[in-house]
């Protein structure tokens, strides 16, 4: 079972520095993607579900000067809930390589109904494998009514691949949305972090999805 946001997708860093522009800012590719990990990684810190505060710290890493955060957060708040994303290099690729293997596999994600076409748009996965990876099932919250880390929402899934938890695994890159709500569910975890955010020792992380996936299909 894999998360979208952040081990799918991303925001398109075309639509950071639109919304950020008048800020000041144009900040790179790589600088918007890691700066996504880095207001997740203080969700996690905070220990809560508060987007503002991962939004302030997003902003301040794309170098959003400190008397414009409360404006840059409403600017962010659109990257995230209108604007498009955009698959993350590779991953397509890794995804077929696992349904390929005989995995089976299913998206769990905190989304905004869309997440099913939005996959499907951008050929990263659909659930009849057409010119992309197949996959067994798409539960999104918005669509199901429960956010993660609420372990009814992973539930879901294991019944919809009829299968137990401990024959499945989760790939998410929240501590808070993903590793407590997997393992709620008896789940393992595995938090993707790119860049290392995080240094806690009581789960596993993973940089990629292709290095799990090679861990996984050796």
């Amino acid at each position: 079972m894999l998360d979208a946001a952040g081990v799918l997708v991303l925001p398109d860093p075309a639509a950071f520095r639109a919304r950020l522009e008048s800020f000041g800012v144009v900040p790179d590719d790589a600088s918007c993607d890691r700066a996504h990990y880095l207001g997740v990684a203080e969700i996690d810190r905070l220990g809560r579900r508060d987007y503002a505060a991962a939004d302030r710290v997003l902003a301040r890493a794309l170098g959003v000067p400190d008397r414009d955060l409360e404006s840059a957060v409403e600017a962010i708040d659109l990257v995230y809930n209108h604007d498009p994303f955009v698959a993350i290099d590779g991953v397509p690729a890794q995804l077929r390589r696992l349904h390929a293997a005989g995995f089976r596999l299913g998206i769990v994600s905190n989304a905004n109904g869309q997440l099913e076409a939005e996959l499907l748009r951008q050929r990263i996965c659909s659930r009849d494998g057409k010119d992309c990876a197949a996959v067994d099932v798409v539960i999104d919250s918005t669509i199901v009514g429960i956010e993660k880390p609420d372990p009814a929402i992973f539930a879901l899934a294991l019944d919809a691949l009829a299968l137990p938890a401990a024959d499945c695994v989760y790939v998410g890159d929240s501590v808070y949305f993903d590793v407590g709500g997997a393992r709620a569910a008896g789940i393992e975890a595995f938090h993707l972090t790119p860049w290392g955010e995080c240094g806690a020792d009581d789960h596993a992380h993973v940089s990629s999805l292709r290095d799990l996936v090679d861990e996984l299909v050796e």
